[in-house]
């Protein structure tokens, strides 16, 4: 059974990685939730276009391979338009509708840096300045679905400690494999 979520008119697929974990009920329920709150949202255009860029969530445990990289931590195959959400320690972790909305968003303007600068984050310091941008919009997105200045705070801290920032973007890559001739990665 194909799994979707619609989020602002766009159906978007859902998938799970790994044989069906036991709380997949909880976690579409929980993306049902979030989707509703994102469709009630009055949104500025980029950022209901940005919503839009996704084209499928895969929900994984433990670890998913994402082109030649074996991850596990939550991360957005840009090329694809592919948001891969850890299950337990990301998505389960905070079950605010308001948190998986913002998460989610994210990763979108992920996509539109990719489309708007011509493909991968390749340079440290282009990948920290994509994330500072990221952020500042998703600050805006989670002011938007109503999160809290708690929530606002930590990720406006997030946003101004840029060796937390690279210690993010290295977490959770376990292996880079050899590159597939076809897809243009190293």
């Amino acid at each position: 059974m194909v799994e979707k979520v619609t989020i602002l008119g766009k159906n978007m697929r859902v998938e799970f990685a790994d044989p069906p974990h036991a709380r997949r009920a909880d976690i579409l329920g929980d993306l049902a939730v979030m989707a509703e709150l994102i469709n009630g949202t009055t949104w500025p255009a980029e950022y209901e276009n940005a919503y839009r860029l996704m084209d499928k969530i895969v929900f994984f445990s433990d670890t998913v391979l994402v082109n030649t990289h074996v991850m596990s931590r939550s991360c957005c195959d840009e090329d694809d338009r592919i948001f891969y959400w850890e299950i337990d320690e990301e998505f389960l972790r905070n079950r605010d509708a308001d948190v998986h909305g913002h998460t989610l968003f994210h990763d979108c303007w992920h996509i539109v840096q990719f489309m708007r600068d011509g493909g991968f984050a390749m340079q440290q310091h282009v990948q920290i300045a994509r994330e500072v941008e990221a952020i500042n919009h998703q600050i805006r997105v989670a002011r938007l679905l109503g999160c809290d200045e708690r929530e606002i705070k930590f990720l406006q801290d997030f946003r101004d400690d840029q060796g937390v920032i690279l210690a993010r973007l290295q977490e959770g890559v376990h292996v880079r494999l050899p590159a597939d001739p076809g897809t243009g990665l190293g």
